[in-house]
């Protein structure tokens, strides 16, 4: 159970989606996510009363990492910046080209203020968690697709936000990965 939804319910649903097993793993898993969120956003929204009564304890509810334990708790991404109290950075102009050198010092900029170590900590935590391999690579891929200037306009809530897709994408691969069994397609 999520939060009163019951999980069979939820892979009755996600089993009704066409597109094969890694799709449908994929949704679930994002489902599960996006219900998880809710549930934390709703919980920090709401007071909790200062005591439950002896004979109505609260019920136990199971939360989605502890149904999926391959899935990390997501956080919001937003943490991963280094100084969170740094006021943002507004997109830049749209009179400016492709190759304007604008778009490279703001992403220095962005980047700069970007907790890299705490982005290659999820990303390390969640390919082990896979049984997969981390590599490196993973984390330059991330900060390279993120950093391009067409991904973020040189505004801080984009560049964020592309750091997370790309983030996700690479947790989507790890996922990939450790469903491909060597020879079993062979």
């Amino acid at each position: 159970m999520i939060n009163g939804i019951d999980t069979a319910a939820i892979d009755n649903l996600v089993n009704q989606i066409p597109g094969g097993s890694a799709v449908q793993k994929d949704i679930k898993a994002a489902f599960v996510d996006l219900l998880e969120r809710v549930v934390r956003e709703s919980a920090k929204s709401t007071s909790t009363p200062t005591s439950t009564p002896a004979s109505n304890p609260a019920p136990a509810t199971a939360t989605a990492t502890q149904l999926m334990p391959a899935a990390t708790a997501s956080t919001s991404p937003s943490s991963l910046w280094k100084d969170a109290s740094l006021q943002g950075l507004e997109q830049l102009s749209n009179d400016l080209t492709a190759d304007d050198s604008a778009y490279n010092d703001r992403e220095v900029t962005l980047r700069d203020r970007l907790d890299v170590s705490e982005l290659e900590r999820r990303l390390r935590g969640y390919a082990q968690s896979m049984g997969v391999e981390y590599s490196s690579t993973d984390l330059d891929g991330v900060l390279r697709n993120a950093g391009y200037g067409a991904a973020h306009l040189g505004s801080s809530d984009r560049y964020m936000a592309a750091v997370e897709r790309f983030t996700n994408e690479a947790f989507k691969n790890y996922r990939e990965r450790a469903g491909n069994i060597p020879g079993a397609n062979a």
